[in-house]
């Protein structure tokens, strides 16, 4: 168990639960501050099926400031998106092509396995700032101790540090030790089908190739409930494919796994109707490659830490993963931990720090959620759902976590160092004291009584008496 009082400033032992792409940002951040980290991943690790990623500008600059760029994680740029409206009550589908401007929609898209080698490079680069981090697979964490930083696992092992981060996602083990973490319920509104198809497949095909035909090129469909996403990735050497739909059995999928088979069928049932060259894309996947996901929703808590504990991602705020704001959302976490526990921490402030991410974070998290939902990548580009483009460049596009969380710390250690500056004057203002300058006793002077000018003309019991001190 580490040594809470021999404990340098520039060395806390944090343990992070969960491997996965939250996990990995917040060890690359903890790590440049010097700090000692272990992650502890249930999985073997991480299966990465399917999952196609959009990276908007805000999780672009959160990468960056990871010293991730954008050719290690081979990101796609999308320059043109053309969305096709089949609904039953238009009497012809309805098309529009959207140029993106690159000052103002900096769109690229990524794998999730292409994110998650590019993290565990830049964690395992020898060349990178602080100490070398550990990551333990098949690790499944059972409970936490806030209190004292510990972590028990399903072998009856345990694992202490000075702080734990929980970013064990959607279904945390850690969120239940969190103040109201139990209060919080999932509302499920859609699934989603995920997959990849390498490019060269669908280009081979007469009635694919339009999908591919243009570099940079994403194209949607949407048919009542029902929207298909098709968008480049892999420096174009894959194609991402998701079909969104209503789960209206929903509360048969709150325990699914996302390690589970999914059903080819079920996808190419719930794709009844879409045009012929979408079904024939559909029918390019093969069954290994497919993910069906639920879309989990949940109002994010208002607090993210216990004591020792502290929660980022979806295990802080689950929401769902349009406009690529989910894992975004994530990362920003991760450079804001890595900000609040700079070199300069010392244990005794892990709880005011952890109270000013918790509320900093907290309240971002709550806001883009609250613009997200409902909200895909379609209805950005001639959708009817109230899409508001400048609040969205402006608030979500625009935001810079590393400036933004610095200049909270900056204002939380200023008011620190005033408040220490207070209590140092008011410790050291001179008490009144019965000493004379040179520090010997001051003479005690007995009062002496005088009668008032006025008492000869009253009678005796009614005289004042007057006490006056000194002469």
């Amino acid at each position: 168990m580490p040594d809470d009082r021999s404990i340098q400033a520039s060395r806390l032992q944090v343990l992070i639960v969960g491997g996965s792409l939250g996990g990995l940002a917040t060890a690359i951040a903890l790590r440049s501050q010097g700090h000692v980290v272990t992650i502890y991943e249930q999985a073997g690790f991480n299966d990465t099926r399917g999952a196609g990623i959009t990276l908007f500008p805000n999780a672009l600059s959160a990468l960056r400031d990871l010293d991730v760029e954008l050719s290690t994680i081979r990101a796609s740029k999308v320059k043109q998106i053309t969305r096709t409206n089949l609904d039953e009550g238009c009497e012809a589908p309805k098309t529009v092509n959207v140029k993106l401007d690159e000052s103002s929609w900096m769109w690229h898209n990524a794998t999730y396995h292409d994110i998650l080698i590019a993290l565990r490079q830049k964690l395992n680069d020898p060349k990178s700032p602080g100490p070398k981090a550990e990551v333990r697979t098949c690790a499944q964490v059972v409970k936490v101790d806030p209190s004292h930083g510990v972590i028990f696992f399903a072998d009856g092992s345990q694992a202490h540090g000075h702080i734990i981060i929980g970013a064990d996602g959607v279904h945390s083990v850690c969120r239940p030790y969190i103040p109201q973490g139990n209060n919080q319920r999932f509302r499920i509104q859609r699934g989603v089908f995920r997959a990849l198809i390498p490019r060269e497949t669908l280009l081979a095909d007469p009635k694919t190739s339009k999908f591919v035909e243009q570099l940079g090129h994403a194209i949607c469909y949407n048919l009542e409930e029902r929207s298909l996403l098709v968008f480049p990735a892999s420096e174009h050497e894959n194609i991402c494919v998701k079909l969104l739909y209503d789960d209206h059995k929903g509360f048969k999928s709150l325990c699914k796994d996302w390690r589970e088979p999914s059903s080819r069928t079920k996808m190419l049932r719930i794709a009844a109707g879409l045009p012929e060259e979408c079904i024939a894309l559909l029918e390019k996947i093969e069954a290994q490659n497919l993910q069906d996901q639920p879309i989990w929703d949940m109002d994010p808590l208002s607090n993210f830490h216990s004591h020792r504990l502290v929660l980022m991602g979806d295990a802080a705020h689950p929401m769902p993963p349009y406009c690529g704001q989910r894992v975004a959302m994530a990362i920003e976490d991760a450079i804001a931990l890595g900000t609040v526990l700079d070199p300069e921490v010392r244990l005794e402030e892990l709880e005011e720090r952890f109270k000013l991410y918790s509320t900093t974070r907290s309240t971002r998290a709550a806001a883009v959620q609250q613009f997200v939902r409902g909200l895909s990548e379609l209805d950005m580009w001639g959708g009817t759902s109230g899409f508001d483009a400048t609040a969205f460049r402006t608030y979500i596009l625009g935001h810079n976590e590393r400036d933004h969380m610095t200049q909270a710390l900056s204002y939380w250690k200023m008011q620190k160092s005033l408040q220490q500056d207070i209590s140092k004057v008011a410790s050291n203002v001179t008490k009144p004291t019965n000493r004379t300058p040179d520090n010997t006793p001051q003479p005690k002077i007995a009062p002496v009584r005088r009668k008032s000018w006025f008492s000869k003309f009253l009678p005796s019991k009614q005289r004042p008496i007057v006490a006056l001190v000194g002469t």
